[in-house]
């Protein structure tokens, strides 16, 4: 039997992480993994939908390339060609991580991981010792009772990743974050899509203001939107295709009752701040924890649970400040303190691309950014955006809150988009300059 220190299951951004970190600390390290490197964040799931929305943005620009003066003819283009560089770089990232990895002493297994006791794993045919493992096996799609993926008419995120052309026609369910995306992508490419949400508006867990501007930019490109929609599925053979994207769920392969490890209602493991479950030796990170499911935070745990696996530590995992982004076109993004609707005495302020020189100069007038301030301290609590640039905009807005100070112009340089989120702060103070007043004065 091989003996290790430390045993991380999954390759995603979580094992991926916690696995190095693990080695860096001196740790006698074996990463399992049953499929490839790199988890689903890599392989199919955050990393190709960007490749395929940057690509429909390349083809945008092109088509825009005369509002600055050029004459450009879009081309015929194949869908399967665009899948085909999608592989390519996907893969050459894997390629990246992997080198990472053996540069390290690290094992690498391949192969599903299930366990035994507490202590030992079983990958195949062979029996892995660890004295203390993180579970990092991510989720996978989940389907709907009586609609169950089969890779042809019904399809999964992961399968609608792999089309070598583009339907004629589908139907998405689901109104989250990967449903706008992949209606975003599909559309800009000419599928004929109609996005389904049973709730009252897309994104319900977001803001109502930014879900009802995406949901406004997605009709303009084509899309139709049904929101309240509890019966989309009665008529999918209206459709060539059926994409499902209402949820994930956790492997049930793991086996983690011969470990002790308890989940909650829904599968998912359960974890303290220190990433620890009930079990002393296991620490469990990432999608499988059922919290925020994002790949950064999975870093971020994975690195507090290698830390605190091989010192004996109690690190926090501090995703007190999550950014999170919605690839959409434009994009929209979002960050508050976790404590926001705490506070009661905020004030409100709004700052539109229309009002940016940048965003005149880049032809990207669309949007705006929204902040909010508490009154008393004037301290910014939380910042949404939609528009260009929302995804890398949002980063600064993020850092802006963890330091936790009233922002002041000389931060932002000039041109940029950047200054918007001042400009936005500045707007819910009453004092931005860069607005007209909604109220003229009397001549």
């Amino acid at each position: 039997m091989n003996k290790y220190d430390i045993a991380v299951i999954g390759s995603g951004p979580g094992g991926f992480t916690a696995a190095v970190r693990a080695a860096q600390l001196g740790a006698k390290t074996v990463l399992i993994e049953k499929s490839e490197i790199g988890g689903t964040c890599l392989n199919c799931g955050c990393m190709p939908t960007k490749f395929l929305w940057q690509a429909l943005k390349t083809k945008q620009k092109i088509q825009k390339s005369n509002e600055y003066g050029f004459k450009a003819n879009l081309e015929p283009f194949s869908f399967a060609d665009i899948i085909s560089k999608k592989d390519k770089t996907i893969a050459n990232i894997r390629k990246g991580m992997e080198l990472i990895l053996s540069s390290y002493p690290i094992d690498v297994i391949k192969g599903s991981a299930s366990f035994k006791d507490t202590n030992v794993l079983t990958v195949s045919d062979k029996e892995i010792f660890a004295d203390k493992i993180i579970i990092s096996a991510g989720t996978i799609p989940a389907s709907i009772k009586g609609f169950d993926f089969d890779g042809e008419k019904i399809i999964s995120s992961t399968d609608v990743l792999n089309l070598k052309e583009i339907p004629k026609s589908i139907l998405i369910i689901g109104g989250g974050a990967i449903g706008i995306e992949m209606a975003a992508i599909l559309a800009g490419f000419g599928s004929c899509v109609t996005l389904a949400e049973c709730a009252d508006f897309l994104l319900p867990s977001e803001d109502t203001e930014i879900s009802a501007e995406i949901s406004k930019n997605l009709q303009r490109q084509g899309v139709e939107v049904l929101t309240s929609c509890i019966n989309a599925l009665e008529n999918i053979g209206n459709y060539e295709k059926v994409l499902i994207v209402t949820g994930r769920r956790v492997y049930k392969d793991l086996n983690l009752e011969n470990a002790g490890i308890k989940t909650d209602n829904r599968g998912f493991i359960i974890t303290d701040e220190v990433c620890q479950t009930n079990i002393k030796n296991i620490y469990a990170v990432g999608d499988i924890t059922g919290k925020n499911m994002l790949a950064y935070t999975a870093q971020n745990e994975g690195a507090v649970a290698a830390e605190n696996a091989i010192k004996n530590g109690n690190l926090a995992a501090d995703n007190y400040i999550v950014p999170k982004v919605v690839f959409s076109m434009p994009p929209a993004a979002s960050v508050k303190l976790n404590d926001f609707e705490n506070y009661k005495d905020a004030l409100f302020g709004k700052f539109p691309f229309t009002a940016s020189g940048r965003a005149f100069i880049e032809n990207e007038r669309s949007g705006f950014i929204k902040c909010t301030v508490d009154k008393n301290t004037e301290k910014p609590l939380a910042f949404w955006i939609i528009g260009a640039h929302a995804d890398e905009l949002i980063n600064t807005a993020a850092q802006i809150l963890k330091k936790g100070e009233t922002p002041s112009r000389e931060m932002f340089f000039h041109p940029s988009l950047s200054e918007c989120l001042f400009n936005a702060y500045e707007d819910a103070l009453g004092k931005c300059t860069e607005k007209p007043a909604i109220n003229k004065r009397n001549i």
